[in-house]
């Protein structure tokens, strides 16, 4: 049996093009201001009220924050671009430029932070000379208070609103993906159920609303685009064999559509909800989701079963999951989903993964491929040399492991029975694997 793990870089690929998570927000923030997604921000607004959450200010937000504060963020976008000045021998003189600049500009900051710093010996020293109790800080600058010139908040905004404009540009997308990933406001509102705190409730029901509504809108348009030819043109999807077992992470309908042997949805799908609070679950008939008004579907099967009276609470959301390391169980049926996708991987001759990241936050699905070790596992993906570097917690083995070869004309790497290939999702003909 062969099993095919769909991740992110699938839909985003080229010919389906959904957004990737860092992708989304500033799309999102474009779609509210289309007349279709104000109706629908009225009508998400209109039961959530004193709702404080705005995309457009927390995209500013993010840009002055960033212009201003600088913290852990700084030390991963200047790591990551360094490593890809190092390694990419691609790159256009205006992006080894802009590469140049950032990384100069973040490791000055990073030095100032560093330098700052009030080690042990120092403090040591301070309270042998004047007593103890003196030393309270952790560094001799309150970084709070400490103002940046003019000059470099500038030149830092227009760092930050080019890597919103140009999302893959292969030096921005490094400090855009650490800026607006919607993922991370996602866990960062999802709290809000296990605390009670009723804003963060009503912000997640928000942002998850208006994720699942664009999304729908996303597809809707690739299925329009395709029209009769999708089944036979759009890329990957149309290439699986009916008789493979399917697992992804994405939640458009397109696995569904294309594969209803029952396809593994690991983290949730649009056409499922539930009121997380009565763990009431329910799923859209095919029609109606394939012909659905959202605005009208909003406000007559989703407000109304939104509700903050204590007698009467309700808190329905779409049933997919945030990205949380621990996942949270939204209902039983995920119990049933994880512990199907554990046995179809564990029977499988073949595992074909194909744009998926190996993140920590997927430890689930990770941990469940470390006991794959032997099998013949193809992995696709347009960044290989960051998967090895994910890989080595999974299966051991160094990059200095790999053999280097050569596999439908994409340079590719091997190491036992596990092959990487570089390339995008839809460049390899996985029924050859």
């Amino acid at each position: 049996m062969t099993v095919v793990i769909l991740g992110a870089g699938v839909d985003a690929t080229d010919g389906i093009g959904m957004p990737l998570t860092n992708e989304i927000i500033p799309q999102i923030n474009e779609f509210i201001n289309t007349e279709e997604g104000k109706n629908i921000d009225n009508e998400l607004r209109s039961r959530l009220p004193n709702l404080r959450f705005h995309f457009d200010k927390f995209i500013k937000d993010t840009i002055d924050r960033i212009a201003q504060d600088f913290g852990q963020e700084t030390r991963t976008i200047s790591r990551n671009i360094q490593q890809e000045l190092e390694t990419n021998d691609t790159l256009t003189d205006i992006d080894r430029k802009m590469g140049t600049l950032i990384v100069a500009i973040l490791e000055k900051v990073n030095s100032l932070q560093e330098g700052a710093i009030l080690d042990k010996e120092t403090a040591q020293l301070i309270e042998e000379l004047f007593g103890q109790g003196i030393v309270g800080d952790e560094t001799i600058v309150d970084f709070n208070k400490l103002v940046y010139t003019d000059t470099f908040k500038i030149v830092m905004r227009q760092i930050m609103e080019q890597s919103m404009s140009q999302p893959n540009n292969v030096i921005l997308k490094h400090v855009y993906r650490n800026l607006l990933d919607i993922e991370d406001i996602l866990v960062k509102y999802f709290i809000g159920f296990y605390t009670g705190t009723i804003s963060n409730i009503k912000t997640y029901i928000y942002i998850s609303w208006m994720l699942w509504c664009f999304m729908k809108v996303k597809e809707k348009e690739i299925f329009d685009r395709y029209g009769d030819s999708v089944s036979e043109d759009l890329p990957v999807y149309s290439k699986i064999p009916v008789d493979w077992k399917v697992i992804t992470f994405n939640y458009s309908s397109f696995a569904y559509f294309f594969n209803r042997n029952n396809p593994l949805y690991f983290h949730g799908n649009l056409f499922k909800y539930i009121d997380i609070h009565n763990k009431t679950e329910i799923t859209i008939g095919e029609k109606e989701y394939d012909k659905m008004d959202i605005t009208n579907f909003l406000k007559d099967q989703i407000m109304p079963n939104i509700s903050f009276n204590d007698t009467s609470l309700k808190y329905t959301i779409p049933m997919f999951l945030p990205p949380m390391k621990i996942k949270p169980v939204l209902s039983r049926s995920y119990i049933k989903i994880w512990f199907e996708s554990e046995k179809v991987i564990k029977d499988a001759d073949k595992i074909i993964i194909i744009g998926f990241s190996f993140n920590h936050s997927d430890e689930h699905i990770n941990g469940i491929l470390r006991d794959c070790k032997n099998k013949n596992i193809f992995i696709i993906d347009a960044e290989i040399e960051k998967v090895i570097t994910a890989l080595e917690s999974i299966f051991n083995y160094k990059k200095e492991n790999y053999t280097i070869l050569k596999i439908q004309e994409h340079s590719a790497k091997k190491c036992g029975t596990i092959t990487l290939i570089n390339a995008k999702a839809h460049e390899i003909d996985i029924q050859s694997l």
